[in-house]
């Protein structure tokens, strides 16, 4: 038995064939659903906290375990993290936005992000108390990617806190249904 391949056209698709632009970019990117984080690194007695959003994270490897990090090349929290050679991951809860937004401001100094924001410290690194979940991770290596910082990490410790994740989706919070 032969059998005959059909052609049939794509569907339209909104975009194809048009340059890859940065808008173009960032409005495709937004449909990519991705949890919100604060990564977090302080000096070894607890001092000199400092604090930023972050969507890019993920998993990396299992055997070890490590994770994947970006950072905005400009951030003062990656200048630290560099200095530190360590970071915690806090994976934000569904009612979290405002923290979301506090450690994505600029204009907000590093200590004032903290302001108020409960937090203690694990493995030398500041935890958010209400985080969903944290993970405490050590440098293990940096690569330039573009506009941005990749930090590989090993994981030292986790916790879980149990609740739903603040989510990133279509340049909004969201949470899941």
């Amino acid at each position: 038995m032969t059998g005959s391949l059909t052609t049939t056209q794509p569907p339209e698709v909104n975009g194809a064939g048009k340059t890859v632009t940065a808008q173009r970019f960032k409005d495709l990117l937004a449909h990519l659903p991705t949890p919100v984080t604060v990564l977090t690194t302080c000096e070894s007695d607890g001092s000199g906290a400092a604090g930023m959003t972050a969507s890019a994270v993920c998993s990396l490897s299992l055997d070890p375990p490590l994770i994947l990090a970006c950072a905005d090349n400009h951030s003062r929290t990656l200048a630290r993290i560099r200095t530190t050679g360590a970071f915690a991951v806090n994976v934000l809860r569904e009612e979290q936005a405002h923290l979301a937004k506090r450690f994505a401001d600029g204009s907000v100094r590093q200590a004032d992000r903290f302001a108020g924001t409960p937090h203690h410290l694990i493995d030398r690194l500041p935890v958010l108390d209400e985080a969903l979940a944290w993970l405490t991770c050590d440098v293990q290596d940096t690569f330039p990617g573009g506009d941005h910082t990749i930090l590989t990490a090993r994981v030292r410790q986790l916790g879980h806190r149990g609740g739903h994740p603040l989510i990133w989706h279509n340049r909004a919070f969201r949470i899941l249904a």
